[in-house]
């Protein structure tokens, strides 16, 4: 083979080996591109999607009047106890908080009324201790699981029902709400409603 046709070979395989590398890279770079796409891709999508929406927060509101240093309307979550909002409110140092129900569930729209010390009970609120009607009647919508058992044809089944009724539900506006309650039938009524109160 002479030189000069050596030379032409050797050119020609150049030429093919640069075009060879040229291909490589520009199909490198397309890889490159589509990888560094598709996290993008997803990111969009990702923000694209609608968030779930939180599950709304049930509230309710109550009125603080008497010895409070911050008397007023109060809006919180359904499930809270007189002791929560007065802590919201503040009791003044002549507030007599033993003659409230700090453990009693709160209900909508109602008024809780502190008392100062050495004033008279009197029906100002739902939760005073007064407002479980006479010595002899359970206030259904204070009285605790043992206080419930005590009464005629409710054992501690029916007792934690009515528990259960109450936070659910809220507080009884009527001694006939009673009946609502699975398991509280007239007959059973019949045998408990002088003994029971709302408030």
């Amino acid at each position: 083979m002479s030189r000069k046709t050596q030379i032409i070979v050797l050119g020609f395989l150049g030429m093919m080996l640069f075009f060879a590398g040229v291909k490589y890279q520009e199909s490198r770079l397309n890889s490159l591109n589509i990888d560094a796409l598709i996290p993008a891709e997803e990111e969009s999508r990702e923000k694209l999607q609608p968030e779930e929406d939180a599950p709304a927060v049930k509230l309710l509101t109550v009125h603080v009047v008497g010895a409070v240093e911050k008397p007023g309307v109060y809006s919180l979550e359904s499930g809270k106890r007189v002791d929560d909002v007065l802590k919201m409110a503040l009791p003044t140092a002549k507030a007599d908080l033993s003659l409230l129900n700090l453990a009693a569930p709160l209900a909508d729209g109602k008024q809780i009324y502190v008392p100062v010390i050495g004033e008279k009970q009197d029906a100002h609120s739902t939760f005073a201790a007064s407002s479980r009607g006479n010595a002899s009647q359970i206030n259904i919508n204070t009285a605790g699981i043992n206080e419930l058992d005590k009464l005629p044809g409710i054992g501690p089944a029916l007792a934690q029902r009515i528990i259960d009724y109450r936070e659910s539900k809220g507080l009884f506006t009527s001694i006939n709400d009673l009946t609502k309650v699975s398991g509280i039938g007239p007959a059973v009524f019949a045998k408990l409603k002088d003994k029971i109160c709302t408030e």
